[in-house]
């Protein structure tokens, strides 16, 4: 036998057969650890060009290799602004996996935005792709060393022959991908694909552009039940603020699903009763991403600003908006900051962090002077640093004016901001808790009829966005298969946990919906499972039982039977 050289993994030299450490590098020569495997919903991206060996034929090599590296370069940039990674380049064909190797808990729906947005790129390079996102499970191997995740799976397969289907320019996505997507993609459906090696035809749609902003949801049409203190809590700070011009900031934190928006929608028929009105701004997980866009859309949402109005449309509207609310002396700065904000005045110039405070208070103040107004910042939990800062210092400084600051965001706000609302003597942060039973059963009863309704609470979780996945998927399917988007939100959970508590939560599924410390410890092995269950417990995953079936040792049971 033949030794071989060894391969440096940092460096990548090659060494002599037996050396420990690299010649190049200094690094250890110690075999590397074997990848991590684990079964993980997936939604994979396929895009290839069309007659690209036409194309090829008699060109210049350096030419189309210059347009192939255009090609790919333009393809990752687009596909890891929406959060996939690209696995693989074939040739003309790109692969990228939304997913993996952590979830966001809207990766169908990433994974279809980008494709879409790779066709437009492409176009500009005067070349012709085509496309195709397919969802479902794959085994996902994540190389310990580099982080890069792999995919396989029937999945993956299905997404290549869905490419070859697709017309030129178009991309087209199988049946769990178009579920998970319907609500923020417009789509035509497609004859079924006779694809390769699959037994029968793949259920094919056309993409033809996106419905929706960014993991934007529909709300449900049913009756809110279970937040009567919810609305309580707001219906005080609101005629507080009404009554006494005590402005006051309200934040809703709870994983996706739970009902933040849901509460937002009451907070507008209060403030519509009350002859008031509701200003929204968001946060945006990807695309169009900026400092202070929550506030900058509120400014939009006040002056008729649209997403398509050249800067020459929208300046007049911001001009006639800072004309009606403002004070004369102060018209002409306002409009000058909050056209440096927006983008509509020229890059030269410069606004300070504390210029820019100051108007965006004096402009809340304003708006509410003309009339009582909630000021929705959504999803905060994606803003950044600076938008978080201006929505403190408004909580803290705006006064004398009717109005209501409402904040909505995800768990993860907490762990980045540990301290939020802490300072603020006008603030209530309400953490929203699943539906008690009743209350979900109830919920459950307006959305399906001819079910038995403790079949989706006991799934649901308390859950109102899970209940009402389920019951779609119930009409539409007659099973009890999970939706993706259901799915998706719980793998996004899990996948937002620091490294120890995850592996521990994984490890206690495969115990049961009931587990124990010292098993857990020992079945693991698992670091720190004191630290790693507070976690668990911390974020709503698992609670610890009073007593336990096993003596001297502690017990604890996952609080939702999805996870």
């Amino acid at each position: 036998m033949t030794a071989v050289e060894v391969r440096c993994e940092n460096c990548g030299q090659a060494n002599s057969p037996g050396a420990r450490f690299c010649s190049n590098c200094g690094a250890p020569l110690g075999e590397a650890p074997p990848p991590q495997e684990e079964r993980k919903l997936v939604s994979v991206l396929f895009v290839d060009l069309v007659d690209s060996t036409a194309r090829a034929d008699k060109a210049d090599p350096e030419d189309v290799r210059e347009l192939l590296q255009a090609y790919h370069g333009e393809a990752k940039r687009c596909i890891e602004q929406y959060g996939g990674v690209v696995e693989k380049f074939i040739g003309d064909a790109v692969m990228a996996v939304f997913g993996a190797p952590v979830a966001h808990g809207d990766d169908a729906e990433r994974a279809v935005r980008a494709g879409l947005r790779v066709l437009e790129a492409v176009a500009q390079l005067d070349l012709v792709a085509r496309a195709a996102v397919n969802t479902g499970e794959a085994i996902v191997s994540v190389e310990a060393r580099s982080g890069e995740a792999l995919a396989t799976g029937d999945v993956v397969n299905t997404a290549a022959r869905l490419q070859t289907a697709a017309p030129g320019g178009g991309l087209i996505v199988g049946a769990e991908t178009f579920r998970a997507t319907r609500h923020a993609i417009r789509y035509d459906e497609l004859p079924a694909v006779d694809a390769k090696g699959k037994a029968e035809a793949v259920d094919a749609w056309l993409a033809l552009e996106a419905a929706t902003a960014p993991a934007e949801r529909p709300l449900g049409a049913a009756r809110l039940v279970g937040r009567d203190r919810e609305l309580e809590v707001l219906r005080s700070v609101w005629g507080r603020a009404m009554d006494e011009r005590r402005p006051h900031l309200v934040t809703l934190v709870g994983p996706p699903g739970i009902g933040k928006s849901r509460l937002c929608r009451e907070i507008s028929t209060l403030a519509d009763a009350g002859g008031g009105r509701i200003l929204r701004g968001r946060c945006l997980p990807y695309e169009e991403r900026s400092g202070y866009q929550a506030f900058s859309r509120i400014v939009h949402d006040l002056s008729g600003i649209l997403e398509s109005d050249s800067p020459a449309a929208a300046r007049p509207k911001l001009e006639a908006t800072v004309g009606e609310l403002m004070p004369e002396g102060e018209m002409a700065e306002t409009l000058r900051h909050l056209l440096l904000l927006l983008g509509l005045a020229p890059d030269d110039d410069v606004l300070t962090g504390a210029l820019l405070l100051f108007t965006a208070r004096r402009f809340i103040e304003c708006a509410a002077l003309a009339q009582p107004t909630v000021f929705v910042f959504e999803d905060i939990h994606w803003a950044d640093e600076s938008e978080l800062a201006l929505l403190g210092y408004l909580a803290q400084h705006t006064r004398d004016a009717p109005a209501l600051l409402v904040a909505t965001a995800r768990p993860e706000l907490l762990d980045i901001q540990p301290s939020w609302g802490t300072g603020l003597g006008a603030q209530t942060t309400m953490p929203l808790e699943p539906l008690a039973e009743n209350d979900a059963r109830a919920l459950a009863e307006q959305l399906v009829v001819g079910v038995d309704p403790d079949r989706l609470v006991d799934v649901a979780g308390g859950n109102p966005l899970f209940l009402e996945e389920l019951a779609a998927s119930i009409a539409e399917r007659g099973g009890d298969e999970l939706p993706v988007t259901v799915r998706e939100a719980i793998a996004a959970r899990i996948d937002a946990l620091p490294a120890r508590p995850r592996h521990a939560l994984l490890t206690a599924a495969v115990i049961g919906k009931t587990f124990w410390r010292g098993i857990l410890e020992t079945v693991g092995p698992v670091d720190d499972v004191d630290d790693a269950l507070a976690v668990l417990e911390a974020r709503d995953f698992v609670w610890r039982d009073a007593a336990s079936q096993v003596a001297g040792d502690a017990q604890y049971t996952f609080k939702h039977m999805l996870i």
